[in-house]
């Protein structure tokens, strides 16, 4: 074993400190630096397999002229797993990212000097955000939004029925059977049967609904439609034609809701649009606050956290419009990031204002508030499964969840705070 003296200590330096990055130098006196590297061609000796010699009998030297370069990785993930961690704590840098190490020195016989570049979190001095002035929209449950609400309720319980008509037009429902190709080649994915298209929807393939026009049960027919923005040709069968029927508004439809009268439906309606409304007003309101509070608070942000949340927010647009039926072109990708971006860099504004909001005003989360949305949480649960994953979940989640009780109570408090003004929202929804 090596003695080693005061001036072997491992050195760490702050070289460049940006608004959300640092970087720091970590140098390895030249005595710690050789004898690692001792130790490590030691272990790459005894794994080592050239030819001629048995496992942990190759000569040292030969050893390190077939893994040089190996032998060099190892000493660095040696001192970095070791120092950079040590590194952090002493320099006070909290990383929001993985370090990446950079310019790497070393030689025999010299100390083993790198850098390490972290991108950190920003420093946040929040302002003018105790008396913001907000506007609240009210969307109380009118007469004209229960009607519409049970209209739409008819509308999710329409049946459909065999057409009385013999040929598709523009209100029907058309069951298919299709296969597409391109260039005489046939595309993957693009061939099925007892599909169902609605002649009316936009969301139909570019093509398809005027090419159908006219068609008779039994009939085919090749037509050009659009496949991945492309002309593609498709042959189609029609092997049913069906008209949508719309149950009538009366006591046999409450019934069917599982209501005894009418009016007991509309009554119940009402409560739902009138609970709908003000979430939606309190919602918008939150969302107004947040724009407010950035308005004055342009912290920059750690890019890799921008990029995080951008590929958050792409999967969760990605399940909802594709759900399991594709995935977004790069094209489009690319398109999302550039449209996204801002919203993205907001959110991950807000993530570091709120708290240090929290921290000025000291809105402190108690172990009590941590229990009751525990209790809630598991309340809400269906099967004790469930509730044991919730329970589960909290425990592992301690930390995320008090931050996420701590900017509800932040946002709370900031809403007391703003002077707000109650008008009425637009029938939109």
């Amino acid at each position: 074993m090596g003695i080693f003296t005061a001036s072997d200590k491992v050195k760490f330096k702050i070289l460049k400190e940006d608004a959300c990055e640092a970087t720091f130098s970590v140098e390895i006196p030249a005595a710690l630096a050789d004898a690692e590297n001792h130790n490590a061609l030691l272990r790459l000796q005894q794994r080592a397999k050239l030819p001629g010699f048995r496992p942990g009998k190759a000569p040292l030297e030969l050893v390190r002229r077939q893994f040089g370069a190996h032998l060099s990785d190892e000493v660095l993930d040696h001192f970095a797993h070791k120092h950079v961690p040590e590194a952090l704590r002493e320099l006070k840098l909290s990383p929001v990212a993985t370090p990446v190490i950079t310019d790497i020195s070393l030689e025999a016989g010299k100390p083993l000097r790198f850098q390490v570049r972290v991108e950190v979190p920003p420093r946040v001095a929040p302002k003018d955000y105790s008396s913001l002035k907000l506007t609240r929209k009210s969307y109380p449950a009118t007469d004209k939004a229960v009607q519409a609400r049970l209209e739409e309720l008819r509308e999710a319980h329409a049946r459909l029925e065999r057409a009385v008509e013999q040929t598709v037009a523009k209100n029907h429902y058309v069951v298919i059977d299709y296969g597409a190709w391109r260039g005489g080649k046939a595309l993957p994915n693009a061939k099925g049967s007892n599909e169902l298209v609605d002649m009316s929807s936009e969301q139909t393939v570019a093509g398809l609904s005027d090419g159908l026009l006219g068609l008779k049960r039994g009939e085919s027919k090749e037509i050009t439609v659009k496949l991945g923005g492309q002309d593609a040709q498709m042959k189609v069968t029609v092997v049913e034609i069906k008209t949508k029927v719309i149950p009538a508004l009366d006591k046999e439809f409450a019934k069917d809701m599982g209501f005894e009268t009418l009016e007991e439906l509309q009554a119940k309606l009402k409560e739902v649009v009138a609970a709908e409304g003000q979430n939606r007003g309190e919602r918008e309101l939150s969302e107004q606050l947040e724009a407010e509070l950035l308005k004055s608070n342009r912290i920059p942000v750690p890019p890799s956290l921008v990029a995080a949340q951008l590929e958050h927010m792409l999967a969760r647009l990605q399940r909802q419009l594709l759900g399991d039926r594709g995935e977004f072109s790069s094209k489009q990708i690319e398109d999302l990031k550039a449209k996204l971006r801002p919203q993205a860099e907001d959110q991950v504004r807000i993530s570091f204002l709120l708290p240090a909001i929290a921290e000025r005003e000291k809105l402190a989360v108690a172990d009590a508030e941590f229990q009751a949305e525990l209790e809630k949480s598991v309340a809400a649960a269906q099967t004790d499964d469930k509730k044991e994953s919730v329970r589960r979940m909290f425990s592992e989640r301690r930390e995320e969840v008090m931050g996420m009780i701590r900017d509800r109570k932040t946002l709370a408090f900031l809403r007391d705070k703003a002077a707000i003004t109650e008008v009425p929202g637009d029938d939109k929804p």
